[in-house]
C-alpha cells in the first residue's frame, strides 16, 4: 500500500476519555516512567557526590553496579531521558492513538513502535552523551575547578535561557506543541512508518529540549527533585496554556540568574 500524503484526518474525531487504547497508552507511559523513576532513585544511593562532583567521581572510576564507567554513565542518561521526557510525549502518543484507530488489529503495536522510536532517538543521544561525559569528562571538571566560583553554573543558565529565544527552539517548541500537525506533515503507514515518526518527533524534542537537560549539571545528574522541577518546566512549556509566555519567563529567568552568577564570580 502507498503511503498516503497526510494521516486519516477523520480519525482524529474527539474519543472518551476511559477509551480503552487511550488508556492502555497513558498507562504505558505512566509504568516506564515511574520505573526509570524508581531505578534513578536506587542507583542514586550508590553514586557519590553532587553537583559537579559525580562528574569527576565517575570519570575517576566509579561506575553504577555491574557496569563499566561508559555503560554507566550511558545508562544514567538513558534513564534520565525516560524519566523526564517519555511524560511530555504523552500528548503527541495520545494523538497517534487516535489517528491509528482504523488500523485495529495492529493498533497497539503501531503505538508502542512510535513510543520506542521517540525513546530511541533520546537514547542514542544518551550514548553520546554518556560516552563524551566519560572520555572528556575529566578534563572538564579540571578545568571547571580553576574557574572562579559561579562561572560553571551561571554559564550553564546563560546558555538554556538564550537558547530559549533561539529560532531552533521556538520552531522545535511549536512542533511538540502540535502534535497533530507533525503527524499531518510527516505521515508514515506501518510498523516501520511509527518508528520512523516516533524517532522524528524524538529528534524534535531533543531540539527543544537539550539546553534545559543540561541545567542538570548544576545539582547532579542523581539529584531527583532538581531533575522533577526540570521534568515539570520541560512538560508544562509544551502543554501548558499559554506556554509560550512561561518558555520566555523562564528564558529570561535562566539567564538573568546566569548572568548574576557570573558578575559574583568576576567580583
Amino acid at each position: 500500500m502507498s503511503r498516503p500524503a497526510n494521516p486519516p484526518v477523520g480519525a482524529v474525531a474527539p474519543a472518551p476519555i476511559l477509551d480503552r487504547p487511550r488508556v492502555l497508552a497513558f498507562g504505558g507511559v505512566v509504568l516506564a516512567a515511574l520505573a526509570a523513576w524508581v531505578a534513578l532513585a536506587l542507583l542514586g544511593e550508590a553514586r557519590p557526590g553532587s553537583g559537579l562532583a559525580w562528574l569527576s567521581a565517575l570519570c575517576g572510576g566509579v561506575a553504577l553496579p555491574g557496569s563499566d564507567a561508559v555503560a554507566g554513565a550511558m545508562a544514567m542518561w538513558a534513564l534520565m531521558s525516560v524519566a523526564m521526557m517519555l511524560p511530555s510525549a504523552a500528548p503527541a502518543i495520545d494523538i497517534y492513538v487516535r489517528l491509528a484507530r482504523r488500523i485495529e488489529a495492529r493498533r497497539a503495536v503501531h503505538v508502542a513502535g512510535f513510543a520506542a522510536g521517540y525513546v530511541l532517538a533520546w537514547a542514542t543521544l544518551s550514548a553520546i552523551a554518556g560516552t563524551a561525559q566519560v572520555l572528556v569528562g575529566r578534563e572538564l571538571a579540571t578545568s571547571a575547578a580553576a574557574l572562579p566560583h559561579g562561572w560553571v553554573a551561571g554559564g550553564l543558565l546563560l546558555l538554556a535561557g538564550l537558547y530559549q529565544f533561539t529560532p531552533l527552539k521556538q520552531a522545535c517548541l511549536t512542533a511538540c506543541r502540535n502534535p497533530l500537525a507533525f503527524f499531518m506533515s510527516h505521515w508514515r503507514e506501518g510498523i516501520g512508518g511509527a518508528v520512523r515518526m516516533g524517532l522524528h518527533h524524538g529528534a524534535i524534542c531533543i531540539g527543544c529540549c537539550w539546553a534545559l537537560m543540561g541545567l542538570m549539571f548544576l545539582s547532579g545528574a542523581m539529584n531527583l527533585a532538581w531533575m522533577a522541577a526540570l521534568g515539570l518546566v520541560m512538560l508544562l512549556e509544551k502543554t501548558a496554556p499559554g506556554a509560550a509566555y512561561l518558555g520566555w519567563l523562564s528564558g529570561i529567568a535562566m539567564a538573568l540568574a546566569g548572568a548574576a552568577l557570573i558578575m559574583t564570580g568576576i567580583n
